[in-house]
């Protein structure tokens, strides 16, 4: 028993270790990269033991004395979020209520001397296959980029030309109908191209987005950006990225595409070295925008009969490869 004045060593949730004395987030035995105000929003939801916390209390625990406005909250929701990964859902959101966590926790007490090494020894550890950095080098940038889950088949000449282009050009937008393959194609792009960006590459998927003002948010979120109080805008995000040497990669932009626009034609404006990476039904239509189409896979004519040469083809492959895995 431990009385109600003591504060933990640590709280664990899953393979997630909160060490309130350091204020660190740990996940499978290493520091994640938190900000300040994303840190107390996640403890004041795990000291609400599974009740919903709202909007409005969360807002005067992080940001006490100040009137800030709402999107700055959903900015550290999303920190949040991401810096979980697979494990997002632990911080569900309650309609016209607030955020409530999810998750069991597991409280372990100790001296504030100890708690790190006390608390992580406690902490059970997470099964080797959840864990998002197994198989990820330590010398490369940081990056939020899922893991491929598949070869990229048939598409060697194409990721070429677009590792080319993103060479060249500071935005360059992959355009084409929905299922062609831009995302897949923009992520294998962006995992040949981390090397390069020593302040990381970073994803930023807008097709969740409901509200087109939440784009700045996302990419903030995503970089891991705390920009204080006041909205989170388009150009307060450029001016906080145009000293850093990144990659953005903005997924799914057409159903909140002239946000997404304004967003990149700031980031441009704002000059510094920053790229960007898009998909989109259509293009933005910023100046400096370079558009690649990207084109079907290949398929053979009607009248191709050898196997051999059928298996040639970009789409043939991959459809034996999709019934392989079925």
């Amino acid at each position: 028993m431990h009385a109600g004045s003591e504060a933990p060593a640590g709280i664990a949730f899953g393979r997630f270790l909160l060490l309130p004395h350091r204020r660190e987030l740990v996940a499978d035995g290493r520091p994640v990269k938190l900000g300040g105000r994303a840190f107390d929003v996640l403890t004041a939801l795990i000291e609400a033991h599974g009740a919903v916390v709202s909007k409005n209390a969360l807002m005067a625990r992080v940001w006490p004395d100040r009137i800030v406005e709402e999107n700055n909250l959903q900015l550290q929701i999303s920190a949040l979020r991401a810096a979980f990964g697979a494990d997002r859902n632990l911080i569900r959101t309650v309609p016209g209520r607030g955020y409530q966590f999810t998750a069991e926790i597991d409280t372990v007490y100790g001296s504030p001397e100890t708690d790190a090494g006390t608390a992580i020894a406690a902490a059970p550890p997470a099964p080797l296959e959840s864990r998002p950095d197994v198989g990820i080098h330590g010398d490369l940038p940081p990056t939020n980029l899922p893991e491929p889950v598949s070869e990229l088949i048939g598409r060697d000449d194409v990721l070429g030309e677009i590792l080319s282009l993103a060479s060249a050009h500071r935005l360059v937008t992959l355009t084409g109908a929905g299922g062609i393959g831009k995302t897949r194609l923009a992520l294998a792009a962006a995992h040949r191209l981390l090397p390069q960006f020593a302040d990381g590459v970073w994803l930023a998927e807008f097709s969740p987005l409901a509200d087109p003002a939440l784009v700045p948010v996302t990419v903030a979120a995503a970089v891991g950006l705390d920009l204080g109080g006041g909205a989170v805008s388009a150009q307060r995000l450029s001016q906080a990225l145009a000293g850093r040497q990144l990659l953005l990669v903005l997924d799914t932009c057409e159903h909140v595409i002239s946000a997404a626009a304004a967003l990149a034609e700031a980031v441009l404006r704002a000059g510094g070295i920053p790229r960007l990476l898009a998909t989109s039904r259509e293009p933005l239509r910023v100046e400096g925008e370079w558009v690649y189409p990207v084109p079907p896979l290949a398929v053979p004519a009607d009248d191709a009969e050898d196997a051999d040469s059928l298996l040639g083809y970009g789409g043939v492959r991959l459809f034996v490869e999709r019934l392989r895995a079925a």
